[in-house]
Parts: structure tokens; C-alpha cells; sequence
């Protein structure tokens, strides 16, 4: 039993291609009225349900007659996400309008939650939907972003945005039941993990070679689910992977009933910013000397100039870069306080030294400690 399910209140499900449609092209109806309904019974009971909806590439291949596009001709993957995506929200406002429900579109790109004000604008707006009694359908805006086509980022948006409205669970639903040992289609001593620590690093050897049953209709495999489970976990926010071709299951769920694999956050809850830093992409890396890494991990102190040996990649000021060792091993990622081409120039060089060489002085740091988070295999927290 899972007795933590019964203080769930908000909850971000997401649902992938390989569960909404068939044939790659065609919508499970069957599949897509029960999850429509168990959803309904979600927000019935009182729970705020946030639903990130993948499908729209596939509906959009069903509606054109296309069999199976180029992965890499990105124009046409996103005209037929623009496409798809009006035919799904038109099956979705059709089938809660049953149950006297409205539902609310909302697309977002990386930017959007890239973007510190834009982050706060999106949690107002998707608290606002809440506000009005309806659901909040959320998409990756494939039109302008290539990401989510290329890459399966539905599960990390879905992550992204669980991690936005601060939720108390995120649930994948997936087309196989959870997490297992091995390849359950291949190996039929594959055992379904119950439970598990979200950073438990044995968790990528189960699930180097298992892949979702319809990989070719979505993007994202179960490497990429475990990943945003990571996420999730880094803001104190337990995740389930289940199967979503059982949407009935879903009450059982949070019954506390052992259903699909549960994964535990750290034990530790970053502050929303260090989990909003956390999310951000990479822009470039900062390489720094032993003694400067050492300040970081071990004494909690900021990164300064005199520290810097290298500097990779083109970036601006308050873009997320990663903070490596001399021999490259990145061990902490933040929010840089200057561009790379200033600190190209101040590398190496004292605090007092950096008015002087760039004619302005911003800070005294180049990555402040505030703005900073380690990696699970680092040291400093």
C-alpha cells in the first residue's frame, strides 16, 4: 500500500501517443473515453488534475493520410502537429463536455519555462484554469519547437510543469504497466518494480534496453520517463509510470493500491528556484581549477573569476551552464553573471580586477551559490 496517495491534491498526468492511438494514426476510442471519464472522477473528488496530452503528430498523420514522415523533416512533423493538435483537442472538449466539463488549452515551448517571468505567467495562468473549475490540457507548442518532435520532451514538460504548479504526484501513463528488471516482451522472468529511490542509479541498467511497446508512434521510451521522474524527484514530488490502456486503475492508484512503479523522491527538497535552475538547458560549461571546485562542493562557496580556466560555448548573461573539473567532468550546473565573452576575458583574474578589464562590474562572482545545484554525483548537496 501507498498511504502517501491519500494527501495527493494536484496532480499532473501525462499521456503518450502509444497509449491515445492505434495504428499510429488512429484514436483508441476506447482507451481515450475511459481516460476521460477516470479523469472526470479525478476532479470530482477534489483533486486538481493537470493533463500533459501527447498524439497530436499522430492524429495530425491520421487526418492527412501520411504514413510515417521523415523523423528529420522537421516542417512537416510540425504541420501535422499543428493539424493533429486541433483534431485532439476537439476529441477532448467533445468527450468532458459529457460530463459537463470544460477544458483549456495551453502550449508551452522550453523557453516559456526558461524564462523566469514567463515560468510565473504560466503557473497563473494554469492556477487560473483550476480556478474556473476546468482542466488544464497541456502541450509542447511543436509549431515553433523542435525539441519535444525530436527528443520525446512530453515526459520532461510533463516534469517541468509538475514542478511549476508544485504538484503532490506526477503520473506517465504509459503502454507497458511500470518500470521492470528487463525487457518484460523478451524476458518473461521480468519482474515490475513496486518501488523505488527516483536517483537509484541501477534503475538505467533496467531500462537501458526495454523500450515502450509503440515507440514508433511517440518519441520518448522509457529512459526519457526515468528522467522526468528525476526531475520531479529534485522538487520533492513522488512519479508513477502505469499503464494507460487501464485508465481504471487510476482510482486504485490513489487508493494506494500497488499499481505501476512508484518512484520516491530525494529526501532533500530543493527551493523552487535551485528546481527551476535545475530544468533550465545548458547553454555552455565553465571550467574550473581544483581549488575552486573544492570551494564549491566542500565550503558552499560561490565561483569567482580567479577560478576559471576555461570557457565553452556562447552564452549570455543569466543562462544555465554547467561547472566542470579541469579535466571536464561537470559536476554543477547555474546561472551565469556574466556572458562568454566577458568572462573569457576576466578568467583567472581577481573580483577588484573586473570593473577595470570589462569597464562594468555586475558581481564580484561568476556563478552565485544561490543559483547553483549539483549533480547527484557530486558533492555539495
Amino acid at each position: 500500500m501507498r498511504p502517501e496517495m491519500s494527501d495527493v491534491k494536484t496532480l499532473v498526468l501525462k499521456v503518450g501517443s502509444g497509449v491515445l492511438v492505434r495504428d499510429g494514426v488512429h484514436l483508441d476510442r476506447g482507451t481515450f473515453c475511459r481516460l476521460v471519464e477516470q479523469i472526470t472522477h479525478l476532479m470530482e473528488a477534489g483533486i486538481q488534475v493537470a493533463l500533459v496530452s501527447s498524439g497530436a503528430v499522430a492524429l495530425g498523420r491520421g487526418r492527412m493520410g501520411v504514413e510515417r514522415p521523415d523523423r528529420q523533416s522537421l516542417p512537416k512533423l510540425q504541420a501535422l502537429a499543428a493539424i493533429g493538435q486541433t483534431a485532439l483537442m476537439q476529441l477532448y472538449d467533445s468527450e468532458f463536455a459529457h460530463y459537463q466539463r470544460r477544458c483549456g488549452q495551453v502550449l508551452l515551448t522550453r523557453d516559456d519555462l526558461d524564462d523566469r517571468t514567463r515560468y510565473h505567467n504560466a503557473r497563473r495562468t494554469l492556477r487560473a484554469i483550476w480556478g474556473l473549475g476546468a482542466l488544464p490540457i497541456i502541450n509542447e507548442n511543436d509549431t515553433i519547437s523542435t525539441d519535444e518532435i525530436r527528443f520525446g520532451d512530453n515526459d520532461h514538460l510533463a516534469a517541468r510543469v509538475a514542478c511549476l504548479l508544485e504538484a503532490d504526484l506526477l503520473v506517465i501513463l504509459s503502454d507497458v504497466e511500470g518500470v521492470f528488471t528487463a525487457d518484460p516482451s523478451l524476458n518473461p522472468d521480468a519482474k515490475r518494480i513496486e518501488r523505488v529511490i527516483a536517483s537509484d542509479q541501477s534503475l538505467d541498467g533496467f531500462v537501458s534496453d526495454t523500450k515502450d511497446q509503440l515507440e514508433g508512434v511517440g518519441t520518448g521510451g522509457m529512459v526519457t520517463k526515468i528522467g522526468a521522474a528525476r526531475i520531479a524527484a529534485l522538487r520533492g514530488i513522488p512519479t508513477v509510470i502505469m499503464s494507460g490502456k487501464l485508465p481504471e486503475r487510476l482510482p486504485e492508484l490513489m487508493t494506494g493500491a500497488s499499481v505501476g512503479t512508484y518512484l520516491v523522491p530525494a529526501s532533500t527538497r530543493q527551493s523552487s528556484r535551485r528546481s527551476w535552475v535545475q530544468s533550465l538547458k545548458v547553454r555552455g560549461r565553465l571550467h574550473c581549477d581544483e581549488g575552486a571546485a573544492e570551494a564549491l562542493k566542500r565550503r558552499g562557496k560561490s565561483l569567482l573569476p580567479s577560478g576559471l580556466v576555461e570557457i565553452e560555448g556562447r552564452f549570455d548573461e543569466g543562462e544555465a551552464v554547467e561547472i566542470c573539473t579541469i579535466e571536464g567532468t561537470a559536476f554543477a550546473k547555474g546561472l551565469a553573471t556574466y556572458p562568454a565573452a566577458a568572462l573569457r576575458r576576466i578568467k583567472g583574474v581577481q573580483s577588484n580586477q573586473i570593473g577595470t578589464i570589462l569597464g562594468y562590474h555586475t558581481s564580484d562572482v561568476v556563478v552565485h551559490r544561490d543559483d547553483m545545484v549539483f549533480f547527484s554525483n557530486g558533492d555539495g548537496e
